[in-house]
């Protein structure tokens, strides 16, 4: 599984929670302890020492240093017994009467006094300060995390890959392992997304866990889902579980389990983070049910077309031949040897086309059942052209075909059958829109990617802004041309079921090349496999 930008984007979130991790953390107890003493004896020296050049003003504001330490990164408890000693120090040592606690003037007092209001206000604004700096990170790094997962779940394509990825990505970031379960009926889960399997039916859920996981227990995942709010671990409904199960939300039967194996984040958080989920898991649910509902009736369209057009395509030839038919066979009819030469070659146009047109129609039923229906072999693409060619040479007369064929000994896994009506429709193309008497070009040529089997004709080309896009196999054709309109779309559909590309460049008025790209191998190297 492929997220492009998201995995860049989730791997800084690991650093920023690393970093946060790292700043915030205390010093180590015993050097903190260690460092304060430090501190509040040096000092303490420093102003036995030089008293009489510091004076107490000055040596209260260093113990009003080592204060601001403690405050900033030790608890409030450690900041408030360093203030205590601070004060008892200054008092036994720098306070007339030195060595001792008592206190012989109000100039003293007033020195103590401010001393232990400052400190203890300084301490605590520190700690608010530092709640708030830890609450304004823990909120960046919690937008981040969201952001990051926003657009991974925004990448994929399917709700299967929707909630993998979630799951992965919960998992790498915290690291917490999380599942989706989905309640079908009262009693049975179904494993949708997680490290113990995806989209598995469970009839027992509890028999078929991992034994290193917490047996998710089908009541309580039923509790969960009708009351609509959190269960387990960190919440105060069965907080002895060791899970904690988050529903996606009424109607849905969807559940976000969480083992509790670590500390989880505070529910206010799970519960944003589930909620986005669902919301995203709701939003692509959507989006392939209107996409199937769009499809379902392009399809149911796309029927009544064609039947409308075989009623037209297919009586308009049958009409013909039976014209010709019959005044081929009625006797009271003078016909002169060329007149019965130009209805007989109607007669021969008039069943070619049918035949194509029906061997298209046969050919888009097979088309539907998908990959499943291909017969793949390893073929050679010489050969493949030059059955599809002589098919055009033994017509009467034969069609003018130039034919420029590597070759380079090269196989491709293909469904040769598809690929040779494929080919056949691209050369009837051509052959229907070349100019006056110019011959069709096929050729086969090799570079490092691609296999390029090539169709080219002079004539007026594709119109100005056709796209390989226009090729959807329930694309109606403009009125008033001739056929069902499929030939072009069978060529793509075979061309997607192979791996392959179908790509068209054309200069109006002048030459028009349609080309088959197929992966390929080199027969030596598949015979050295």
């Amino acid at each position: 599984m492929t997220y492009s930008s998201a995995d860049t984007r989730l791997q800084k979130v690991n650093m920023w929670h690393k970093g946060l991790a790292l700043a915030l953390s205390p010093v180590p107890g015993r050097i903190s302890l260690l460092i304060l003493v430090s501190w509040l004896a040096g000092v303490t020296w420093l102003g036995l020492a030089y008293f009489s050049g510091l004076g107490v003003t000055v040596i209260t504001m260093l113990y009003l240093l080592g204060v601001l330490w403690a405050a900033y990164l030790l608890r409030f408890s450690a900041a408030l017994l360093t203030a205590i000693t601070a004060f008892l120090l200054i008092n036994y040592c720098f306070i007339e009467p030195r060595y001792s606690l008592s206190v012989g003037s109000k100039q003293s007092w007033v020195i103590l006094l401010v001393f232990a209001i400052v400190a203890l206000t300084v301490s605590s604004l520190m700690q608010q300060l530092k709640q708030q700096m830890l609450q304004s990170r823990h909120a960046a790094q919690q937008s981040r995390f969201f952001q990051s997962l926003a657009e991974l779940l925004a990448a994929q394509s399917s709700t299967e890959a929707l909630l993998q990825a979630a799951c992965q990505h919960i998992a790498e970031v915290f690291p917490i392992r999380a599942r989706v379960v989905r309640q079908t009926e009262p009693g049975a889960l179904i494993w949708l997304a997680g490290p113990d399997g995806t989209s598995t039916a469970v009839e027992n859920v509890d028999a078929r866990q991992n034994q290193s996981s917490p047996l998710v227990q089908a009541t309580s995942v039923e509790w969960a889902l009708d009351f609509n709010r959190p269960v387990g671990a960190g919440t105060n409904d069965w907080p002895t579980l060791g899970y904690c199960l988050l529903p996606f939300g009424f109607p849905q039967r969807e559940v976000l389990v969480l083992d509790a194996a670590v500390t989880l984040p505070d529910l206010h958080f799970l519960q944003l983070l589930t909620h986005q989920i669902a919301q995203a898991y709701t939003k692509l649910s959507q989006q392939m049910a209107l996409a199937q509902a769009e499809l379902s009736a392009s399809e149911a369209n796309f029927k009544k077309t064609l039947l409308t057009a075989l009623s037209h395509d297919m009586r308009t030839p049958l009409t013909v031949i039976l014209g010709a038919a019959n005044v081929l066979t009625d006797r009271k009819i003078p016909l002169t040897a060329g007149q019965s030469q130009q209805l007989l070659q109607s007669i021969q146009a008039e069943t070619t086309y049918l035949s194509q047109a029906t061997e298209n129609i046969l050919t888009l039923v097979k088309l539907d059942a998908g990959a499943s229906s291909l017969q793949l072999d390893w073929q050679s693409p010489q050969d493949v052209i030059q059955h599809v060619v002589s098919r055009y040479q033994r017509r009467s007369p034969p069609e003018a075909l130039q034919v420029n064929v590597s070759d380079e000994e090269v196989l491709v896994r293909m469904d040769a059958v598809l690929v040779a009506h494929a080919l056949a429709n691209l050369i009837d193309n051509a052959i229907c829109w070349r100019s006056a008497e110019s011959a069709i070009e096929v050729t086969l040529s090799i570079n490092q990617d691609w296999l390029q089997i090539s169709v080219l004709n002079e004539g007026p080309g594709f119109a100005e802004g056709f796209a390989i896009s226009a090729f959807a196999p329930h694309t109606q054709r403009p009125t008033g041309t001739r056929g069902f309109g499929l030939g072009l779309s069978i060529v793509n559909t075979v061309m997607q079921l192979h791996q392959g590309k179908l790509e068209i460049s054309s200069v109006p008025d002048q030459q028009t090349c349609v080309q088959l790209l197929f992966p390929f191998v080199r027969a030596s190297e598949l015979i050295a496999s």
